[in-house]
């Protein structure tokens, strides 16, 4: 026990290392600078009354749109409980990110520890952490989902074995929860992911004598998974074509068939913070590591030579130097997926293209190197070799990897105020984001040939409710994310336009009663006429059918799996009992 303690500071202490810039005041700059003003607009939401939150003001130009429907939820839920703790936004989301490497490190040790030992498992924790890909998610892409993923994959992987090994039920219900959660994380790693996992399982299928018992509860983890992460991916899912998304993330510049990695980009590239281009004019490196390839080969030769040569090992042994080479398998089948040799299974697969970057596959490369790592640590039989060989590859992975857990430049001045303001939102964080806007706005490109929404900055509404003739009046003028209320009083017959992009869910009410109304212009915005006089108008955004029956699905297999938990306990209790 205190050996492990001892382990997880380690694994705390280099999480801490390479997280010192995060320590600094303000923010530093990233691609994905939208997290402050995201989890500011998430918590004004959740203060309203959404649960799930799926619509937030504000963004998409001050119309606002329903980012959450789209976008999973999950490091945002987080971080506000970090900001119902005490701490401003920036902080928050730096707790975020720390808990992004130290819960990742903390994963794959306890996955190594279990497959191969102590010391394996704190170097494969601390090539896990000290990863090129996860410093490029960190201090230049600033992809705070995606770095949060991390943290679920190892804990997968160790949740299936202990299934497979202990057939016990409560493992069932884990990798249940695990896959879940990576779904609500990042869902462009959960689908790939679905590509990789049963490789994995496929494995410790043929190597478990109740191959009909470890196939059905598998399914059942699965479909547990897909019941409890419902509420979002089936809106996501079947409301995706009520926006732009399709529009800017399967074409152009964002097409997957321009962002394959070139083998040598793979091997070394000069480490960068722009963007990624087609051909070699990548602006960032792609690189896995020498380090994590050169482990990686060696713990595959090593295992290869020890089950050829196969005297004097034992079961499991055998067992481990076999998952070695099924483990460089599927870091071979990443790193091919994300080059243009596997262009084919790309495009056999419609709905990879929403990857958009075949690099993600990176993410992958780094979890099954890592894991290598610490293999090789356990195939080396004799212990003053293996103490060795740690020591040699963490010093070496220090050298090569810390120098790039740093950004590039900071704002100490950034302070929660400045990165929630109205223009802050509204343009700055506005224009870099709006897939989610409602289908039929009109794209343009910028002057670096991106899409870019056909929208002047003048356009950015000033007022929520703007009516016709000027001069009826608007009074009480109350508004919450997903509510808007007022009083209009009019001599004539006035047209209303709230300053709000139409999308399912928006519900009209005139004195109580359920009202009509278009999105017949330019940005789709509500528009309706009410007659003359005074009336009080209500506008809502709702839950759909769908995602009723989304959130029912969600909310019925949680309880299923509570209610089977407590079953278990209570079945234990009496068992002991009776004894």
């Amino acid at each position: 026990m205190k050996t492990n303690l001892v382990l997880i500071l380690l694994v705390l202490f280099f999480s801490i290392l390479i997280s010192l810039p995060l320590l600094k005041s303000g923010l530093y700059e990233m691609h994905d600078d939208q997290h402050i003003a995201r989890l500011y607009l998430f918590d004004q939401s959740l203060q309203d009354g959404q649960f799930p939150v799926r619509w937030v003001d504000e963004l998409g130009f001050g119309y606002g749109y329903p980012l959450f429907n789209f976008y999973p939820p999950f490091v945002y839920m987080l971080g506000e409980v970090f900001h119902f703790l005490g701490f401003g936004f920036i902080d928050s989301i730096k707790l975020v990110f720390f808990l992004s490497i130290f819960g990742s490190g903390v994963a794959m040790f306890i996955l190594g520890k279990e497959f191969w030992g102590k010391l394996a498992g704190l170097t494969a924790a601390l090539f896990y952490i000290v990863l090129p890909y996860r410093a490029l998610d960190i201090y230049v892409r600033g992809a705070l989902a995606e770095a949060f993923s991390f943290v679920w994959l190892p804990f997968i992987l160790w949740s299936f074995y202990k299934l497979n090994k202990l057939k016990a039920q409560r493992y069932i219900f884990s990798s249940a929860v695990l896959l879940a959660l990576l779904m609500i994380t990042h869902n462009l790693v959960f689908l790939p992911f679905m590509l990789i996992l049963p490789i994995y399982l496929l494995f410790l299928f043929l190597k478990i004598p109740e191959k009909k018992l470890f196939v059905v509860d598998c399914l059942i983890s699965i479909v547990l998974a897909l019941g409890l992460s419902a509420f979002f991916w089936i809106p996501a899912i079947f409301e995706k074509k009520f926006t732009l998304v399709d529009q800017l993330l399967l074409t152009n510049l964002a097409d997957f068939r321009i962002h394959f990695v070139y083998l040598q980009q793979l091997w070394n590239w000069t480490w960068g913070f722009g963007g990624s281009s087609a051909g070699l004019a990548d602006g960032i490196s792609f690189k896995i590591g020498k380090l994590h390839i050169l482990a990686s080969v060696t713990a595959f030769v090593v295992a290869l030579a020890l089950l050829v040569k196969n005297k004097g090992l034992s079961k499991l042994s055998t067992l481990n130097s076999q998952l070695s080479i099924v483990v460089f398998v599927i870091f071979i089948f990443s790193t091919f997926m994300t080059t243009s040799y596997s262009k084919i299974i790309w495009e056999s697969f419609p709905s990879l293209a929403y990857l958009q970057f075949p690099w993600r596959f990176l993410i992958f490369t780094g979890l099954f190197s890592s894991a290598l790592a610490g293999t090789l640590i356990y195939l080396l039989r004799v212990a003053i070799f293996r103490l060795l060989a740690f020591f040699i590859l963490i010093i070496l992975l220090s050298l090569s990897n810390l120098k790039l857990f740093k950004p590039q430049n900071y704002r100490p001045d950034l302070t929660d105020e400045k990165a929630t303001s109205y223009d802050a939102i509204t343009r700055d964080v506005s224009r870099t984001s709006f897939e989610y806007i409602p289908n039929g706005v009109n794209l343009t490109k910028d002057e670096f040939g991106h899409p870019a929404a056909d929208l002047n900055q003048s356009e950015i509404p000033v007022e929520k409710i703007e009516v016709i003739p000027e001069t009826a009046e608007i009074n009480d003028l109350q508004f919450s994310s997903s509510k808007i209320q007022f009083k209009i009083d009019s001599v004539d017959k006035s047209t209303v336009k709230a300053n709000v992009f139409n999308f399912p869910g928006w519900s009209l009410e005139v004195d109580g009663k359920p009202e009509s109304f278009s999105d017949n212009n330019p940005l789709k915005l509500i528009t309706f006429e009410v007659s003359g006089g005074m009336h009080e108008v209500v506008l809502e955004f709702r839950e759909t059918f769908i995602r009723y029956f989304a959130n029912f699905i969600s909310l019925f297999t949680m309880l299923v799996i509570i209610l089977s938990l407590s079953y278990l306990k209570l079945f234990k209790i009496i068992a002991k009992l009776i004894r």
